[in-house]
């Protein structure tokens, strides 16, 4: 009987939902789609709360729903990240942009991620003293970046860049992100690229990797030890590339000079196939205990760690705070390494201490005959690929209470045995420059910016071989949208339109 009656019960309730939805209907047809007039304003009714519910989601200003797969149209966690806390007020003008240029949608993101930077669209024509204060006209297509007196202006050619097969990459977020970080910044730091001795330069060999300073935090240019008899008091960082032939003894004493002053190198050295004397290269590397280097490369055997050949392969990153990111990440690809020679009875002497960064695994072995078709095992791994060392040149002064009285001065040597890892050269016309490759770009980056005492730029970067991914809509795919925008919404009008007009001549 209870459960009849509660079946019974269930079954009133719907037929009075059901007389209550039909009793409304039936209002509808009655009050509202007989009368013409009635009828007229149920549809302006309806179209007036289109209107403000759009009004409203336009003055919420969502981020937009990103649906491709990389997140390429929104704003990075890294980003987001990096201007967190800047405390100045950011200024970010888009000179000839529309509001639906999806570089503009994307850096709207940046006043939710920090109410002191604002974005907005500015009319050169209308707006003047804009115009004439970073000098742009009204058929300038790009983006100012102001704080205060410091600013930095990007062109649309600045924002955009091409991968290897030409195809284009929208940079625009890594350019803005950096130009905010140098306005902001009080401390750029300044990196310079030892030329004379070896044929990589920033126009070849290393076009890529100057893109990629060109995004980060600080300034960099060539040096000619030669013309300047000195490493210039303002380097923070010394990147110098495979020599090719010896030092002058003006530069090695003029770097050894710097290093002693506490300045910071960058090394990346690749393999030699022949013999070469350079007593003044090995001089300025017996500063911090590194023997010189021995002609032959470093080769793996494990399958599972080649890229298409036996001198190209993925060795060991250990996990350092220079490298933790690239340790949890894809890690890194060497192209004809060869071993670092590390003198660890002199380290103490010298007062150096050693980081393991890069190695290669017990299944790798080093040859000295390179030109030969058979390569011999000379000696079996692993190897030290990747170092960092620290030299201290004078120990911090305390007094008696334990509290440091003047500070202590170090050098710091991060030294790679691969140069490749960092150039634009293709094993294949069908594969991304080195540089491109996993994570090879963040470990020469991640180690100027910890030369550079720059920790906070130490990261995953977003690579520029992400190639554009924006939504292209068929033909019949744009149709659909067009009616669904458009001709639904009309449809609907003629519809009610002629429900009344028959209704009304049957009265």
């Amino acid at each position: 009987m209870k459960k009849e009656k509660k079946e019974n019960e269930k079954s009133l309730k719907k037929v009075k939902e059901e007389k209550v939805g039909t009793k409304f209907i039936r209002n509808i047809k009655k009050k509202w789609l007989i009368s013409g007039t009635n009828t007229i304003l149920l549809i302006a009714i309806l179209i007036a709360v289109f209107l403000l519910i759009n009004m409203a989601v336009k003055k919420a200003d969502f981020t937009p729903i990103d649906c491709t797969t990389s997140q390429d149209f929104t704003l990075t966690d890294e980003s987001k990240e990096r201007v967190a806390d800047i405390d100045k007020e950011v200024n970010i003008y888009f000179v000839g942009w529309a509001e639906t240029d999806q570089d503009y949608i994307l850096a709207k993101q940046y006043n939710k991620a920090n109410s002191n930077i604002n974005v907005e669209i500015v009319d050169a024509t209308a707006d003047k003293e804009i115009a004439d204060k970073y000098d742009v006209t009204s058929n300038d297509y790009s983006i100012i970046i102001a704080c205060g007196d410091t600013y930095r202006v990007l062109t649309s050619n600045d924002i955009i860049t091409y991968d290897s097969s030409y195809n284009p990459v929208d940079i625009a977020e890594q350019k803005i992100t950096s130009a905010i970080l140098n306005v902001t910044s009080d401390d750029i730091p300044k990196a310079y690229y030892l030329t004379g001795y070896t044929s990589y330069s920033f126009t070849n060999g290393l076009q890529y990797l100057s893109k990629y300073l060109d995004d980060e935090v600080l300034t960099y240019e060539e040096l000619n030890v030669l013309n300047t008899q000195k490493v210039p008091d303002d380097c923070d960082t010394l990147i110098i590339m495979t020599p090719e032939k010896d030092f002058d003894q003006v530069t090695a004493d003029a770097i050894i000079d710097y290093i002693n002053r506490g300045g910071n190198i960058l090394w990346l050295n690749g393999a030699y196939s022949e013999k070469v004397e350079l007593p003044n290269v090995n001089r300025v590397l017996a500063e911090f205990g590194i023997d010189p280097f021995d002609v032959g490369g470093v080769f793996e055997t494990d399958t599972n760690n080649i890229i298409g050949y036996q001198v190209c392969f993925v060795p060991e990153v250990q996990y350092t705070n220079l490298t933790e990111d690239i340790y949890n990440g894809l890690g890194v690809v060497f192209l004809f390494p060869t071993k670092i020679n590390i003198n660890t009875d002199k380290l103490e002497d010298l007062n150096v201490e050693e980081t393991d960064l890069v190695l290669s695994g017990d299944t790798t072995y080093f040859t000295n005959n390179l030109l030969s078709s058979t390569y011999s095992k000379d000696e079996q791994g692993g190897f030290v690929l990747g170092t960092q060392m620290v030299k201290t040149i004078k120990e911090a002064e305390q007094n008696e209470d334990g509290e440091e009285t003047t500070e202590g001065i170090t050098s710091k040597l991060i030294i790679f045995g691969n140069d490749a890892f960092a150039t634009d050269y293709q094993i294949s016309s069908n594969i991304n420059p080195m540089i491109y490759i996993y994570n090879n770009a963040d470990l020469v980056l991640n180690s100027i910016a910890d030369l550079t005492n720059r920790d906070q730029d130490i990261t995953i970067r977003k690579s520029y071989s992400d190639s554009i991914t924006d939504f292209t809509a068929t033909d019949a795919q744009k149709s659909l949208i067009m009616k669904i925008i458009f001709i639904v919404p009309i449809a609907i009008i003629i519809i009610g339109l002629i429900i009344w007009f028959n209704r009304r001549r049957r009265q």
